[in-house]
Parts: C-alpha cells; structure tokens; sequence
C-alpha cells in the first residue's frame, strides 16, 4: 500500500502478500467464459519513454533489493479516428505515436510527470491530459500545440472524461472538476478536506450517470452531484462506523478508491475499512451493507453484476448489486489493485501492482492469463477494436492485441 500525508509528500511500501478469503471454491454465475484455456494476448511491441529534462527527478520510486523504478499511474488512449496512441509517463513528456510500431510523431515536453489517462477529441481534433503540475492540458491532436492549460489545484492521476461536452477530472485535492472543453475555463467545482494523517495514494475517477456525476473522496464520503451544476444532490459517509468501532491502535484507511458503479439505479461503492454500500442513486438511501467487504481499491459492472477487486491476495468478489450477495469470490494477486477494464462482456483485465495484469473470467472467477513484465502494474490497461495498451512501471508503454 502507499500513503502520503496531508502537509508533504511520503511515499510508504508495505508488503501486500498476505493471503486471506482466498481458500472458498468459485461458484457459479450467471454469466459463462467463452475463452477458458486459451491465450489472450499477442505481444505487438514495447516502447521505452525518456525524460527530456536532464537529471530528471520521478518523485515516486519504490525500492526493492537495491533497485529503483517509477510507479506509473497513467494510461494510454487512441486516436480512433488516424490510427494512432497518446501516453505520457513519470519522467515527463507526453507523446502521440503511430499505433502500428509505436514510432513517435510528436512530443510534448514538460518537466513534470504526466500520470493521467488522456482523452482523445475528435471532434476538436484536440487531445487533453493532465500532469503532476496540477495543469489539464489540451494539445492539437496533429501537431502536438498547445491550446490552453488550466490549473486544476492538484495533481491529476485519473482519466480525463468528456460526458455531453463538459471534461470532468478528480484531482488529488480531494476535487472533482468541470471543464470547458473549447476554452478550459472551470464551469464548477467540488472538493471537501482531505483526510488527516495519512490516506491511500489513490483516489477514484468520477462517474457520470446520466446528469448525475459520482464521487468517492479519502475522508470515507461518496457524493452525488449534479453535473450541469455541481451542486450536491446527496452525499453519504461509509466510513465513520468502522472508525468508532475501531481499536484506539489501529491505523484504518477510510479512502473511497474505487470508481462508484451504478446498476438498475442502485450505487455501489466502497471504503477501505468502511465496507461495500448499495445506495440508492436518486436519494442516496442505503439498501443495504457489506462491512465484511474491505480493502476494496477497484470496481466495473458488467451484465448486471458489479466487480470488486481487493488488495493483496484477496483477489475478486463478484456480487448481485440489489441485495450485496457475493456470487463468487477467487483470491489471485499480490498488490494493489486499479478498477478493472471489461472486455467483451465476459473478460476483467486487472491491473496488480506486484504480480502483474491478470485476465479473469467473470463468469466463473478462473484466471484466464496473467501478463508478468517484472514489474507489476499501477496503470490501467486501455483495448479499443482488439487491441490493448497498458504502461508498465519502467515507462515502457506495452502493446498487445486480444485474440
């Protein structure tokens, strides 16, 4: 796990090799893998990206035996419409390159580490991204020229969203944002306090349902905003319980890092030591609560059935979003774990920061592959028609096709 505290930053790596909830058999669900036994992924190519900036300091490193690597947290988006990929990474810099062997075509040099997943516009012909200097950014798409940059507060880790022609961005501040995508100017924002003491370095994105924009924050607390607006529509403390009756020893993280997924109108979310809540998403009411349910860092919904991952070995929870009832469970991992990618319906691509990308069938929890590049992986993959991009902690963009 890796923390920081509020006043300055300090990066601390405990091991997450500790095996629990793992040993119940998976049981059977609704929805069945067409792709049991066969390999998945088909290397493309691999592309190493520099720093531009001599002596370049990457502000998150962790060590292990005596070696050092950058953890990175951002991913990669397409060019749909030129057949070509956008990424930057913590040594600085943000790249367009052609999608085919990953040549670059342009570069966008900046002295801070870029750690979001960019967003590609084609309508503007614009990409926009954020960096670790707090700025969004939007660049022509086939020059690489600056348009505007708009300083958000804080860094920017998450995705960069466009929903109805407004961006919506998290930054570590605690806030979400609302963007004009032509201008940049700010149309709202929503922040509360972070948390005291430590939190969790990761936080979750937002998401948009309907007119509705969704938020988790690291002082246990999902809100319900209205996206024209911001304004608050509900908000919903998942933490505090677990707090009080808590030990006066114990360190609880209370950070809300998963992305709220919703389904049939009920919300699900999760704290790290609050538990999993249903809510309902018009009034925020809880249907109910899995308190049992902890440490879960990443979440997707996929044929009506939510997917939650946990940190360490703990693996993946599959659940019936109405009632909070576990469908099946499998313990897999090492690490920390993003919020899974589906594809095709039937496939959770899982990022684990220790153990690597695994390819776990949600019909039936068996681990289909698992992709080890030495390293493991903080970033999310990205797969549009076949073809899946993940940045690996040596900022190595990693390109693969899906079979």
């Amino acid at each position: 796990m890796i923390f920081f505290g509020t006043s300055r930053y300090f990066f601390l790596f405990i091991l997450l090799a500790v095996v629990i909830g793992c040993s119940s058999a998976p049981k059977e669900s609704t929805l069945k893998s067409s792709y049991e036994n066969e390999q998945l992924l088909r290397f493309r190519w691999k592309k190493k990206l520099f720093s531009n900036v001599p002596n370049f300091q990457v502000p998150e490193f962790y060590e292990e035996n005596d070696r050092f690597a950058p953890v990175e947290t951002g991913s990669a988006a397409f060019d749909t419409d030129a057949k070509r990929i956008f990424a930057g990474a913590t040594v600085g810099g943000f790249y367009c390159m052609e999608s085919y062997g990953g040549e670059t075509i342009w570069r966008f040099d900046l002295d801070d580490p870029v750690g979001s997943r960019p967003y590609y516009d084609s309508a503007r012909r614009s990409v926009y991204f954020g960096a670790d200097d707090g700025y969004l950014y939007r660049l022509h798409a086939r020059s690489g020229r600056l348009i505007w940059k708009t300083d958000t507060g804080a860094e920017l880790r998450r995705d960069i969203q466009m929903v109805e022609d407004t961006l919506f961005v998290m930054n570590a501040d605690n806030t979400v944002l609302a963007v004009d995508p032509e201008g940049g100017e700010i149309i709202w924002r929503y922040r509360r306090d972070p948390v005291g003491g430590f939190s969790s370095v990761g936080y979750a994105d937002v998401r948009i349902a309907g007119n509705t924009a969704l938020a988790g924050f690291s002082d246990g607390y999902v809100a319900a905003l209205d996206a024209g607006t911001g304004v608050e529509k509900w908000v919903m403390d998942l933490a505090t319980d677990a707090v009080q009756d808590a030990d006066a020893d114990d360190v609880l993280l209370v950070d809300v890092d998963a992305t709220p997924v919703v389904v049939d109108n009920t919300v699900v979310v999760a704290s790290l030591a609050g538990g999993v809540y249903g809510l309902d998403f018009a009034s925020g009411s809880v249907r109910w609560i899995r308190s049992d349910i902890t440490k879960v860092t990443g979440a997707a919904a996929s044929n009506g059935e939510v997917y939650l991952v946990r940190s360490g070995a703990r693996g993946m929870i599959a659940m019936n979003p109405q009632n909070g009832q576990t469908i099946l469970e499998r313990g897999f991992g090492l690490g920390l774990k993003a919020d899974p990618v589906v594809y095709d319906d039937d496939v959770l691509l899982v990022s684990d920061s220790e153990a690597g990308l695994y390819m776990v069938s949600g019909g039936t929890g068996r681990i289909l592959n698992l992709l080890d590049m030495y390293g493991g992986f903080f970033a999310r993959p990205v797969e549009y028609a076949g073809y899946m991009l993940i940045m690996g902690n040596w900022s190595t963009l990693f390109s693969f096709a899906i079979n």
